[in-house]
């Protein structure tokens, strides 16, 4: 049986980008696409748990992150280029054949936006926190600032170059652990306010807490904020640039549908649905989306596969082995 400590890193050369891939076991490929602010780290216990399955699980530094290198230009993390990073990553992992795709956070919005744009490739989706949203009519930094208006939004404040890496840069643990926490962990009040005007930054309107949870090892905090350190913010940060230009790129395929089956899997407290319901979720995907799972986890919260690790585990391995 494999365990975490099996895993290993391959180096490879990826559109260009020296690519750092952690590997795992013997077989078809599942591919896992973390989100941010996270590495190929926080998928370790599901490719211990797919590799055991019979899979080779494959989870990559993303360009801009851990031990990958990052793109040249903000404009470079666009879906086009990020797509042809993928559909690259996987050639040089499964030869071309479809893979398992899994991801989280902006990692599930690379893999909704690649199962569009390469349907071919993915033979089964399991995409995690962030659900297939429509396509607006108006661009959507337009849209948040219309809905935000004066009052600070982290995706909003990431669109000026330079001022939230400076932030985080500067205190990688602070950020780290003002974000890794469970919905119930307690916290101070925050130091700064809503409003934007009173200037400062995103760590001060989170709130220290107060705690670290359960499911956050001192060890996976440490290899967090080491991987930080080494490649900075910036990276990540640059996806939240291209939001706009992405929102172009993907007008043509506003109605195509996603029709390989697709489990979602999401905690009934993270913040990215605002409350949704399982149901509202499933009647605002399902158009897209015919072979659509949902298994909402009640009470967690954003981190789900770390918060939530043996009950995600035992689904993702009830949807691989129905694979044909």
């Amino acid at each position: 049986m494999y365990t975490v400590e099996d895993i290993t890193h391959e180096t490879w050369t990826v559109t260009g980008l020296r690519t750092r891939a952690a590997s795992l076991g013997q077989g078809p490929v599942a591919l896992f696409i973390h989100g941010w602010p996270e590495c190929w780290f926080t998928w370790r216990q599901q490719m211990v748990a797919l590799a055991n399955a019979g899979y080779r699980a494959i989870a990559p530094d993303m360009p801009g992150f851990g031990q990958t290198e990052a793109l040249p230009n903000i404009a470079d993390y666009n879906v086009v280029r990020i797509c042809d990073f993928m559909r690259e990553l996987l050639i040089e992992a499964s030869g071309g054949a479809a893979v398992l795709l899994i991801g989280h956070d902006w990692g599930a919005i690379n893999c909704w936006q690649f199962t569009l744009r390469h349907p071919d490739l993915v033979s089964r989706l399991v995409n995690m926190s962030v659900p297939l949203h429509p396509i607006a009519d108006q661009p959507p930094t337009a849209l948040l600032r219309e809905h935000f208006k004066d009052n600070f939004f982290y995706q909003l404040y990431f669109q000026q170059p330079g001022v939230a890496e400076a932030e985080f840069d500067a205190d990688p643990e602070g950020i780290l652990r003002a974000l890794y926490c469970s919905p119930d962990t307690p916290r101070d009040p925050p130091v700064l306010g809503r409003s934007i005007d009173e200037g400062g930054g995103w760590i001060g309107r989170l709130g220290k807490p107060q705690e670290q949870p359960s499911w956050l090892a001192d060890e996976a905090l440490a290899y967090y904020v080491a991987a930080y350190r080494h490649s900075g913010f910036a990276g990540g940060i640059n996806y939240y640039r291209n939001l706009d230009e992405n929102w172009r790129l993907m007008q043509p395929y506003r109605d195509t549908q996603i029709t390989c089956p697709v489990l979602f899997l999401v905690g009934s407290a993270d913040s990215v649905i605002r409350g949704a319901s399982k149901e509202q979720l499933q009647n605002r995907m399902s158009r897209r989306i015919p072979d659509l799972q949902i298994l909402m986890l009640p009470g967690k919260g954003h981190w789900i596969q770390s918060e939530a690790c043996a009950q995600v585990n035992a689904a993702l391995l009830e949807f691989a082995v129905a694979a044909p």
